[in-house]
């Protein structure tokens, strides 16, 4: 019986750990899961990088920027050198011209008051040479 009731105490928080988990991957509790990936770039003629996305989770609505924030929509910021520089509600956006040199640049998905969505979302860091 003591047996029992400790397979029965293993197996129960067990289950409530594997809960944990899948709401951990999740990433909120409404279950959504947000993401952002720049898949490519191009430094242009006139100093301005072209950024390519990809995201998931977040319907991007680029005649509510600036507006009142609507759950489940937004745009998304372009950082370069952790400052912020432009706006895009495609899945395609450029920055503002810069001068020679290397840059740092993320980006990250926003409301569409700009606000970081309530599960911060950015990608990885690329590193830009401007010539």
């Amino acid at each position: 019986m003591r047996r029992f009731v400790m397979l029965a105490l293993v197996l129960a928080l067990g289950a409530v750990a594997s809960v944990g988990v899948a709401q951990a991957r999740s990433g909120s509790s409404q279950g959504m899961m947000y993401s952002i990936q720049i898949t490519k770039y191009k430094v242009n003629s006139d100093h301005t990088v072209s950024i390519t996305t990809k995201i998931h989770g977040l319907i991007l609505a680029p005649t509510l920027i600036g507006k009142k924030n609507v759950p489940g929509k937004g745009h998304w910021h372009i950082y370069v050198n952790g400052k912020y520089n432009n706006a895009s509600g495609t899945l395609t956006g450029k920055t503002t011209p810069l001068k020679k040199g290397d840059y740092k640049v993320y980006t990250t998905l926003n409301n569409n008051d700009h606000s970081p969505l309530s599960e911060p979302t950015r990608s990885k860091t690329i590193t830009v040479m401007v010539g």
